[in-house]
């Protein structure tokens, strides 16, 4: 596939700890090698007009200004997803568009289904809201998700604690089966997990 497509976009998504930086560097080091020109980015896990609006979010729940973002339990701010939806195709149209005609390959570091996935668990979405809306994001050409076990995060890093990744497991769980991602398990070794992006890249 890689000595066929021009202005390829290939996500990876998956909770933190599940080896993401590393599998977009092991692939992003496999395609230069081949002369591919590739950009990798992690804009699509973020806002595009709507970073300014950030600031009013973490007041809604009096966070500090920089750090996680508390949850929130309140019915208003869970209508931050509409501005966010609309954030997403803005970026998408006006900021991705063009990066896929200068590249051959961009490889997203996240990608904005793991913004549905924040939004979600910070409570700025409506569960019901969650399955209808993720499934119009825009799509990556090549979408894959790193599978992991809580248990297996925690025993390389203690970032968040036990209860913070078992929420987003089963958070990620449900995005792929709300997505047609290709499922990769992350559990083993990094380079055991590139060898099965790789065999699907090409």
């Amino acid at each position: 596939m890689s000595d066929q497509r021009i202005g390829f976009l290939i996500s990876l998504s998956g909770f933190d700890g599940a080896g993401k930086s590393t599998q977009v560097k092991l692939l992003s080091e496999y395609l230069r090698k081949k002369k591919k020109k590739v950009l990798v980015t992690e804009i699509m896990f973020g806002y595009f007009l709507l970073k300014l609006l950030v600031r009013f979010l973490r007041s809604t729940t009096s966070s500090l200004p920089g750090g996680p973002i508390k949850r929130n339990k309140s019915f208003l701010p869970k209508l931050w997803f509409i501005f966010a939806f609309v954030d997403i195709w803005v970026m998408y149209i006006f900021k991705i568009i063009p990066m896929k005609e200068r590249y051959d390959f961009i490889i997203a570091d996240r990608f904005y289904t793991d913004i549905w996935a924040n939004l979600v668990y910070y409570g700025y979405i409506p569960d019901f809201a969650f399955n209808f809306f993720v499934k119009l994001l825009p799509k990556a050409d090549m979408a894959f998700m790193l599978m992991i076990e809580p248990e297996t995060v925690l025993r390389r890093e203690k970032e968040f604690p036990s209860t913070y990744y078992k929420e987003q497991a089963r958070i990620y769980k449900n995005l792929s089966n709300q997505i047609n991602f290709i499922l990769i398990k992350a559990d083993q070794d990094p380079k055991e997990v590139f060898m099965d992006i790789k065999k699907l890249v090409g």
